[in-house]
């Protein structure tokens, strides 16, 4: 079948985010024999990408860096000019299949649906993007705001089918109107080609000389999120445990106030900010560490994702702190590869950081439950393979 993969973030290089998921879902189109077109952001030329992922065709669209200080008014400007040019192009392509990575590039499938009726519009869904922005105080970003969340139903509720990443999304995706026998679940993983037990000795003696306890955060900071717990955490972590250090590995717009954040509780020599690094020097920051840490705020949308960043600690080896959220909650029990604290309360998250760095031996126990979780259950090659088998099944 003819499938046009679409996703409006930076799909080469691996920005984070959906792309992991997406690349790995266009590497199993192609290997089932599908005729694959995508249309994302990359960094390479139109050629090298379709090389790298051996598919036919590549429509380059309007990227945003992911870390900059004015992300949102800046996907504001791309959605407009990106929308239209994917459902021109599924208009020329006439696919069978079109898979859209959350809900504005499904928009785009939608309207190309309006030419083509017989095209199959599947959304991939894991995240709602117009749900963590209370905190925008301009009148004109808020009406943007408003406009996407009708949008964003929009999309959700005109799908052909959706696949989404947990159930606890599905149900959410049902309150917006989508018909539950029309969604299936298929959730986040991990490449263990790339995140697995590395030799990390070497970062920690650089960046956490005379530490006994390392506790990392990586990937994209966001203000939304509610970072500065962490910070709040560490100072009664601490205060407890001296010699502990806390890794943030990535970048984002809330770095600037969490560096100030962590300056006014003189917390300078606990900390260290990496900045961005490339996605397959992560492993050795996480196999260096010894307990990885999941932030999200208690709010509509984070109780129906399941990040990354669980999935790569546990193939490392090492268990995650995670906040107390229905998706979540799904992916492992309380004390399997993680435990839970209370989503916003910063003791309550101290207070299961240093119970974990204190006690060894269930240090250890979880960490290696998460590495066989992730290899029986959460291995990307088995996740986009089932994926592309629903397509399949969609259009059979």
């Amino acid at each position: 079948m003819r499938v046009l993969v679409t996703i409006f973030e930076k799909l080469i290089p691996i920005s984070g985010g959906g792309t992991p998921r997406i690349s790995n879902l266009v590497k199993a189109f192609v290997a089932r024999g599908h005729e694959v077109y995508v249309a994302s952001s990359i960094a390479v030329t139109r050629t090298e990408a379709i090389e790298r992922l051996g598919c036919e065709d590549w429509l380059p669209l309007q990227g945003v860096n992911r870390m900059g200080k004015w992300k949102m008014p800046k996907y504001m400007v791309a959605f407009p000019i990106n929308v239209p040019r994917v459902a021109n192009y599924a208009r020329r392509l006439k696919p069978d299949l079109v898979v859209s990575h959350n809900s504005i590039a499904g928009y785009g499938a939608l309207l190309a649906k309006r030419f083509e009726p017989t095209t199959l519009a599947v959304l991939d869904l894991t995240d709602l993007l117009f749900e963590y922005l209370e905190d925008y105080r301009s009148l004109w970003l808020r009406a943007i705001v408003g406009l996407g969340r009708r949008l964003e139903r929009s999309t959700i509720r005109g799908s052909d089918r959706i696949i989404t990443i947990s159930q606890s999304m599905k149900n959410i995706a049902s309150r917006f109107g989508a018909q539950l026998e029309k969604i299936d679940v298929v959730p986040d993983g991990v490449d263990t080609t790339i995140f697995r037990p590395v030799d990390g000795q070497p970062l920690r003696e650089r960046h956490a000389s005379g530490a006994k306890y390392v506790v990392i955060f990586h990937g994209v900071i966001d203000p939304q999120d509610g970072p500065e717990l962490m910070v709040d955490a560490a100072r009664l972590v601490v205060e407890r445990e001296p010699a502990t250090y806390f890794w943030l590995v990535g970048d984002g717009a809330a770095v600037p106030a969490l560096k100030e954040r962590v300056r006014r509780y003189g917390l300078e020599e606990s900390f260290y900010f990496s900045g961005w690094v490339p996605q397959g020097e992560v492993p050795r920051y996480i196999s260096a560490s010894d307990l990885g840490l999941v932030i999200l705020p208690d709010v509509l949308s984070a109780r129906g994702r399941v990040t990354l960043k669980e999935f790569e600690y546990w193939a490392c080896g090492v268990p995650a702190v995670l906040p107390r959220l229905p998706a979540l909650q799904e992916v492992t029990g309380e004390g399997e590869a993680a435990v839970f604290y209370r989503p916003g309360d910063y003791e309550d998250l101290a207070e299961k950081i240093c119970r974990l760095l204190v006690d060894d031996a269930q240090r250890r126990e979880i960490g290696t439950w998460g590495e066989r979780l992730v290899k029986e259950r959460f291995e990307w090659p088995s996740l986009a393979d089932r994926f592309v088998r629903l397509c399949e099944g969609y259009l059979g």
